[in-house]
Formats: structure tokens, C-alpha cells, sequence
């Protein structure tokens, strides 16, 4: 069974606290900070600071985006054979395919690896710290190549 022990849940929540506003205030601070100088510096100046605020902005987006994204699937589970996988999320059991996750994708920046469903529906996302990653990870290596 892969799923995220209690520590580690208390580990991912401690590092949303300590990350999230990072990634918020982050690009927001600098959008700020930009935003007096802009108007008084040089062509390439401006675009230069433009251009920055907004790779920080798309970044830090995406990462809050799946950070949000990863602890709403904390407390789901599930267990992996050759055939697929069985996913428990409140008690509800739902059975999917090893086809039907061939669009699961890893952020290696995250530590994360997200099983996304054919329909491109986000089912879990789980921390490389999760019990029995290592195997699940080896597993769909083999069945799904990711």
C-alpha cells in the first residue's frame, strides 16, 4: 500500500506553512519592489524586470498550484499490482488501469509524482517520502514508462 504516514503529513503540512508564502509573497514582493522603478528606468531595464516578474510569477505559481494540489490528496491511498491500481480516498475504492495513467507525470522540483487519470483528472499526487514509493515508482517505470 502506498500512502503518507502520519509524520510525513505533519512534515508536508509544516512545509506548506514555512513555503507558502513564499510563493505567494514572493513574486508579489517583487512585483512591488519592481513596480516604483519601472517607470523611471531605461527601455531594457524595465523589460528586464518585467521579464523576471513574471518567470517568478509563473514558478512560484506552479509550485503553490501543486503544492495546494498535494495536500488535498494526503490522506488518499492506494494499492498497485500488475494490472493497475486501487485507489481509497474516504473509503470509496476506485480501480484504474495501468493504461488509464499513462498520463501521470513526476515533478522532480517538487518531489512529487501526480497520477493523473486518461481524462487528465488529478487523482493523487505523492511525496517521494510516501511508504513504498521506491516499488510503486519501479512499477510504473516498467508498465507506463514514467
Amino acid at each position: 500500500m502506498v500512502q503518507h504516514s502520519k509524520k510525513i503529513r505533519v512534515l508536508a503540512y509544516i512545509c506548506a506553512v514555512i513555503l507558502m508564502p513564499v510563493y505567494i509573497g514572493g513574486p508579489l514582493s517583487m512585483i512591488f519592489l519592481s513596480a516604483n522603478r519601472i517607470p523611471e528606468a531605461d527601455v531594457s531595464t524595465s523589460i528586464f524586470l518585467v521579464v523576471i516578474c513574471g518567470i517568478l510569477t509563473f514558478v512560484f505559481g506552479k509550485f503553490a498550484y501543486l503544492m495546494f494540489r498535494f495536500l488535498k490528496s494526503l490522506k488518499v491511498s492506494f494499492t498497485f499490482d500488475d494490472s493497475g491500481i486501487s485507489l481509497t480516498n474516504n473509503g470509496k475504492t476506485d480501480v484504474y488501469s495501468w493504461h488509464e495513467l499513462e498520463k501521470s507525470k513526476e515533478y522532480t522540483s517538487c518531489q512529487i509524482f501526480c497520477l493523473i487519470d486518461s481524462k487528465g483528472q488529478h487523482l493523487f499526487s505523492i511525496w517521494e517520502y510516501a511508504d513504498n514509493y521506491a516499488e510503486f515508482r519501479q512499477m510504473t517505470a516498467e508498465q507506463i514508462g514514467t
